[in-house]
């Protein structure tokens, strides 16, 4: 029954994102509708799908792209189809999380059962199941859920056969994405709560693990790289641990109380003309590294103390810690320096903490009512946040909306306004489109794309040749190998009657 509630619970809170649309500007075109890894299921296409050497926008994730060409062979470019599966993955995921930390904590409902209402209603889990492209995030998941779960019966029942299964499955969830090769920390952790002490005894079974995670991370890392998904942006090394740390205590943070959540999270430095101003850091970066090492030397004492009462709470918090690892941007990809899907897995660390604690105090009579009453208002409070927020993503202008809402008149998320400018072109609202085009380039002086985008609103829409033309050649100035400049401009030109 418990399960039950909390499946349907987080079925009610998701369901507005079955009616959302396939985003244009974020990433789902690439996945899906201009992907031609997944319009056939021949066995042709699917070996290409598995030997990609490249992957969408430099990824290597050939379990999840197959899932994706099983939608498209149903649903084609129809998005009921794409978001359902995500959202059934995301129910499969915290019925697995429910075991999970019911096997963990020795079959105790209270807290397997609020870990996982907390896990499924967590707002912050909307990006990796109402966004169609972040199919990968759910998907891996599901496996490494899996896989966690059939090591801990292994380990308590001594049978090899639930070893093999571990494996296979941890194979199955670096395949459908390279964050997973967090899962060996993971399992050591688990071992450990098993024992509830260190012993070198714990590593062994482990190599195997460490060793797929090697081999195809380090994978994932060069198609990465050669997709120059990194090095995009380069920082000094001493910068990319103060990311690193900022990144750990925001993440936290937001997991336990998700208010202003955004698609795109920019760097916390000044931007001009497309740079990061980083000559001053700024002293949130110095205060974030402070708690993190406060709160990651917290943990270990945790669990070096042998105090059984603090045992969980170190659990939890290095559970986080050693998931979130590898996604805190010390190797920087892509323009954000955090993300809302980076926390599904790492979120149920802190899941167990407050579910654990919580139901310690349940136990005790003089709080039953009091613990039942804030688990009520705090789980009331995850559920019409996470609804709230599936409606955010139902289309591309709601997406960036929110964003320019939570950074408003901000160069650094100037992304959002190209984004949302091209939305309004969808839509046909070609003065909106215009202005956010205007306000990007004006951030901007050198954004040769945005320059052009307003150079075919004033011809096309505003039949303003002569302006037009100004913006083209100034595209083109900027990066004379701009090949939508020189179109447009000899399109210009074409109308105007000077052929040459």
């Amino acid at each position: 029954l418990a399960v039950a509630a909390i499946l349907a619970l987080t079925f009610i809170a998701y369901f507005p994102s079955l009616h959302n649309n396939l985003l244009k500007t974020w990433d789902d075109q690439a996945y899906v509708a201009k992907n031609e890894l997944v319009k056939s299921l021949s066995s042709q296409n699917i070996m290409k799908i598995f030997r990609e050497d490249k992957g969408q926008y430099a990824n290597y994730h050939p379990l999840t792209t197959l899932s994706l060409a099983v939608n498209y062979h149903f649903s084609k470019e129809e998005p009921f189809g794409y978001h359902l599966t995500n959202l059934l993955l995301h129910l499969l995921n915290t019925l697995l999380v429910f075991i999970f930390i019911y096997l963990l904590a020795r079959n105790n409902l209270e807290i397997a059962a609020f870990a996982a209402l907390l896990f499924g209603l967590n707002p912050m889990h909307v990006e990796s199941v109402a966004w169609i492209s972040e199919r990968k995030d759910v998907l891996y998941a599901f496996f490494f859920l899996a896989s966690m779960i059939t090591y801990l019966l292994f380990v308590r029942r001594s049978d090899w056969k639930w070893y093999i299964f571990s494996i296979v499955l941890f194979i199955c969830s670096i395949l459908s994405k390279a964050m997973a090769a967090s899962l060996p920390l993971a399992l050591i952790l688990v071992g450990f709560m098993e024992k509830r002490k260190w012993s070198w005894k714990l590593l062994p079974d482990k190599v195997p693990y460490v060793l797929i995670a090697i081999l195809l991370g380090l994978y994932a890392i060069r198609i990465q790289a050669e997709g120059k998904a990194i090095g995009q942006i380069i920082f000094p090394f001493f910068m990319r641990v103060l990311h690193a740390a900022y990144g750990y205590t925001v993440y936290l943070l937001k997991i336990t109380v998700p208010v202003q959540l955004s698609a795109f999270y920019p760097y916390p430095y000044p931007l001009v003309n497309s740079s990061w101003i980083t000559n001053q850091i700024p002293a949130v970066l110095y205060l974030t590294l402070i708690v993190t090492v406060i709160i990651f030397l917290f943990s270990l004492w945790c669990i070096a103390s042998g105090k059984k009462d603090l045992q969980p709470l170190g659990f939890g918090l290095l559970f986080y810690a050693s998931t979130i690892a590898l996604v805190l941007q010390f190797l920087p990809v892509g323009r954000a320096i955090m993300a809302d899907r980076y926390a599904y897995i790492p979120s149920i660390g802190v899941c167990y903490i407050i579910a654990h604690y919580a139901a310690r105090l349940y136990r005790r009579n003089s709080w039953k009512i009091p613990v039942t009453g804030l688990v009520i208002l705090y789980a009331g409070f995850f559920f019409f946040q996470a609804m709230q927020q599936t409606r955010i993503w139902k289309d591309d202008e709601t997406l960036w909306d929110n964003v320019i809402r939570i950074y408003p008149s901000d160069n650094r998320v100037a992304l959002a306004y190209a984004n949302r400018a091209q939305a309004y072109q969808e839509q046909g609202k070609t003065r909106e489109a215009l202005q956010d085009y205007l306000l990007v380039s004006q951030w901007n002086p050198k954004d040769e794309n945005a320059l052009d985008k307003i150079g075919k609103i004033y011809g096309k829409d505003l039949h303003d040749l002569e302006t037009s033309i100004k913006y083209f050649n100034e595209a083109h100035r900027i990066n004379p190998a701009y090949l939508d400049a020189i179109i447009d401009l000899a399109t210009a030109y074409g109308i105007k009657g000077r052929y040459d």
